[in-house]
């Protein structure tokens, strides 16, 4: 992929301790909104369980990277982080961004937003919901695509129509972002997994290495590029398998790319 960098907007950047959150009386298949300490509610999240996979699926033409065991419960965002959600973000901080941030389209997936303004959303969201929020790891975030799937996709190995917002889908979108949740959630509640916009992913790039087996973020090698996962509107079929990635450098504003958030549930 080919993207014209932009220079990064000025933003409200706290500090956060690295741990789980604390432990929170869900269940698998609940889902939850945190209250903000400044009105409203944040992302709604869905609890997934803890599980074995193979990270590349294991299909012909894909990389298997091995297995990954994920022993602990994830809460993802159900949907990609929209636009509305990200504007409260924007006015909470008197972000300068505001002055060409979208007015209106508050369903649809915020775009044009780099790695480091991803973080220093999750970072504001932290510290209004008192919990720990921060993008998934690769793995973390192929586990929760996957639902228990060994397929290509989320519903089996053919893209079918209508199933996602890509290029090859047949959505009617004709390559545009679509409102989150257009489309059928997987099997664990979590919906636009494939297609619709990239996500980021807390991973930096090393090609001569695994991730971590344990599903945790990997946070060595290049880490001025980012991991994406999931495809957008743009992209062919192939791209938006659950084992497809792409990289970015984490300064790169981007029109298809997004991100969703995460909680670890402690236990």
């Amino acid at each position: 992929m080919n993207y014209r960098p932009r220079l990064l907007a000025s933003l409200f950047l706290l500090v956060l301790p690295c741990a789980p959150t604390s432990a929170q009386d869900y269940d698998v298949g609940d889902t939850f909104s945190d209250t903000l300490k400044s009105g409203g509610e944040g992302p709604q999240m869905v609890v997934v369980p803890g599980g074995i996979f193979t990270l590349g699926g294991g299909q012909p033409g894909q990389q298997d990277l091995g297995k990954v065991k994920i022993d602990y419960r994830l809460a993802f965002g159900t949907t990609e982080v929209t636009n509305a959600q990200y504007r409260k973000f924007l006015e909470a901080t008197r972000s300068a961004s505001l002055r060409t941030f979208p007015e209106n389209n508050n369903d649809l997936p915020v775009t044009n937003v780099s790695w480091d303004e991803a973080e220093a959303y999750l970072t504001w969201l932290s510290r209004e919901t008192g919990n720990h929020y921060r993008l998934p790891s690769a793995s973390e975030w192929e586990y929760a695509a996957r639902a228990g799937t060994t397929t290509m996709y989320a519903w089996g190995d053919e893209v079918g129509k209508n199933m996602a917002n890509c290029f090859d889908c047949k959505s009617g979108h004709e390559g545009k972002s679509a409102p989150v949740g257009s489309f059928k959630p997987n099997a664990w509640g979590l919906f636009d997994t494939h297609g619709n916009v990239w996500e980021w992913t807390k991973d930096c790039i090393d090609s001569n290495s695994a991730p971590p087996a344990n599903g945790m973020p990997k946070l060595f090698g290049n880490c001025n590029s980012r991991e994406l996962r999931g495809g957008s509107a743009q992209s062919d079929a192939w791209s938006i398998r659950a084992g497809a990635r792409a990289s970015s450098l984490r300064s790169q504003q981007m029109s298809d790319v997004g991100f969703r958030v995460l909680m670890v549930i402690a236990d």
